[in-house]
């Protein structure tokens, strides 16, 4: 999985000869959904992060900066399973020379440099940050969580390494049965997250998720990978678009006010929360909830940027897509971009904004500068290989 455009460097079938070759322009086009995807997505990833940190401030609680921070974070979970269903629409096409030497000298260039310099970047920083001791950073290497969001880059690794593996599955599946398979895969992460909710409740203890470690991080996004291959095809228009986006605001409502007063209430012990709502509907992103809202902005987005729509013509579709590169670079950077901002004189953000205001100016912030930042980075000289 890559964030950046398939164009000559995700897709295995946009560098590999076949039958019936587009041309750069009309891929351009007709891959331009996937760029407002990857946009979408990395603006999701920093609300997560950002805003995300006034939602988890106990003296927060209750105030409109926390009730905005919540709404951000998690009305934007899906962001995540949407970068792992744009890459399984673009990397899982079998090419014509499925050998996994050449696919794995590629790809393993894209990931492993800038896996590397982020760890070496971030690692440091934690051990600022959170005093950690030489033990505890092995760790959290080892768990894959050596900072905030590193835990992304061995998903990618991950599904990388099993894309080869997928090939025959792909190939020798209809997009019926693709799907089927993909959802399947998709459900049992989400049916072990119930279970295990339903265990804590019959027993009266507190919730306990499990914790992947860098060598299985991928594992419960398998099937949304195999989805967003067998989904790729799927264009809704009219009333079943329309349909879809209702469908998709009430799901990100359902998760809005679950976050805001059952998830919060069972965290703190306060009230009598209904502790059942969390165990059958978790919000972790193996929840199905939060997978539906996932496949339901992934179909809006190629419904509504489909090729032939106003959103697809050359110009747009090709500033989408110079956008969308970024977005590598943005997830890499958005995190130290944000504690810098953080250590600015007068600013006390480090934990996250305290006023409504500060959370969209934050926020809005931390998306600008990284996309400049990452802008820059991928005009310069060697540094660009880290983006």
């Amino acid at each position: 999985m890559d964030l950046r455009h398939p164009a000559g460097v995700t897709s295995p079938a946009a560098t590999q000869p076949t039958s019936d070759p587009l041309e750069p322009a009309s891929r351009v086009r007709d891959l331009a959904w996937t760029s407002y995807l990857r946009v979408a997505a990395i603006v999701g990833v920093v609300l997560i992060h950002v805003a995300g940190l006034s939602f988890v401030r106990e003296e927060l609680q209750g105030t409109p900066a926390w009730a905005l921070g919540g709404a951000l974070a998690y009305g934007s979970r899906w962001a995540v399973i949407v970068f792992v269903m744009v890459s399984g629409a673009l990397l899982l096409t079998p090419p014509v020379d499925p050998d996994p030497r050449r696919f794995f000298r590629r790809r393993l260039g894209k990931v492993g440099i800038p896996l590397v310099v982020w760890h070496a970047a971030y690692i440091p920083l934690s051990a600022v940050r959170g005093d950690f001791t030489p033990r505890e950073l092995l760790a959290n290497l080892l768990e894959g969580r050596s900072y905030t969001a590193l835990y992304f880059f061995w998903l990618i690794l991950g599904l990388y390494a099993v894309t080869p593996l997928l090939w025959p599955v792909v190939a020798s599946l209809r997009p019926r049965g693709l799907a089927l398979a993909g959802t399947a895969l998709a459900a049992l992460p989400a049916l072990d997250v119930v279970l295990r909710g339903l265990v804590a409740v019959l027993r009266d203890e507190p919730r306990v998720l499990p914790e992947p470690t860098l060598a299985t991080q991928f594992v419960p996004y398998v099937g949304f990978f195999l989805l967003g291959h067998a989904l790729r095809g799927v264009v809704l228009r009219g009333a079943r678009l329309a349909a879809l986006a209702v469908a998709f605001v009430g799901l990100l409502v359902q998760m809005v006010w679950q976050a805001l007063t059952v998830e919060s209430a069972v965290d703190t012990g306060a009230g009598h929360a209904p502790a059942l709502l969390p165990a059958l509907l978790p919000l972790s992103y193996q929840g199905l909830v939060v997978g539906l809202s996932a496949v339901a902005v992934f179909l809006l987005a190629h419904g509504l940027f489909r090729p032939g729509s106003v959103w697809a013509e050359p110009g747009r579709a090709t500033a989408a897509r110079r956008i969308g590169d970024l977005t590598f670079g943005v997830f890499a950077v958005h995190l130290l971009v944000f504690w810098l901002l953080a250590q600015l004189p007068g600013l006390d953000v480090e934990d996250g904004a305290t006023s409504a205001a500060g959370v969209l100016l934050l926020s809005a912030a931390v998306v600008a500068v990284s996309f400049a930042v990452a802008w820059l980075l991928s005009r310069t000289p060697v540094l660009r290989r880290a983006v």
